[in-house]
């Protein structure tokens, strides 16, 4: 039998913060209680120490990502800028895109990406996010929709081209395309290839998009 602890056994307001209906359980003292499914969702953390989710007093599953940052960076493409921007077929593609207010370090991302995915939780230096830049290519439709969810060319902005305390341009150069119309996205990461934790909800995501023409 899994013995649950009495703090939480006892804890009313786990009870009330859903239907009854979950299946009894006994605390220390030996007392039968009845705990709601958020409470044995509890237990369920507690008993196999569910290093990944942790669960609040509310109720609400939460993963442990790491920090918020004080301030929400930003990133905006800066090359190429203009929506149909036209680039040379059969060449590398020069990205190029200014944060703001993040720590920006291509350096200390986690190596073999796929198998590293998420495996460290976000960092906040002095209130400030720190991370990296991914930049991806979608082959675009001609009415307009994305044609594959899957990029038709990656890279990382690994070279900081120019930086002012926790302001900066970094740059990456992402292999060709065949002819067509992309779009092109840019996104803040986690040293751990995630998007990054933002300061709140209504906070304006870390990425910015442009679409570029290949003749």
């Amino acid at each position: 039998m899994v013995r649950v602890p009495a703090a939480l056994a006892t804890c009313d307001h786990l009870e009330s913060a859903a239907p009854q209906g979950g299946s009894p359980q006994e605390d220390e003292q030996g007392t039968m209680r009845r705990l709601s499914p958020i409470g044995l969702v509890a237990v369920a953390a507690l008993v196999i120490g569910a290093p990944a989710t942790a669960v609040s007093v509310a109720g609400y599953l939460s993963t442990p990502m790491g920090d918020q940052p004080v301030t929400n960076p930003q990133i905006r493409i800066v090359s190429p800028v203009s929506d149909l921007a036209r680039i040379q077929r059969g060449k590398p593609i020069v990205i190029r895109a200014a944060w703001k207010d993040f720590d920006y370090r291509p350096d200390l991302r986690t190596p073999n990406a796929g198998t590293t995915l998420g495996s460290e939780s976000q960092v906040v230096v002095d209130g400030v996010v720190q991370g990296h830049a991914h930049a991806y290519l979608q082959p675009v439709n001609a009415d307009g929709s994305i044609a594959s969810a899957s990029p038709a060319s990656f890279c990382v902005l690994t070279t900081i081209v120019s930086e002012d305390g926790n302001d900066g341009i970094a740059e990456g150069t992402c292999p060709a395309v065949p002819r067509g119309v992309y779009r092109l996205s840019v996104e803040l990461q986690t040293n751990a290839h995630v998007a990054i934790l933002k300061n709140g909800p209504q906070a304006v995501p870390s990425s910015d998009t442009v679409t570029i023409r290949v003749p």
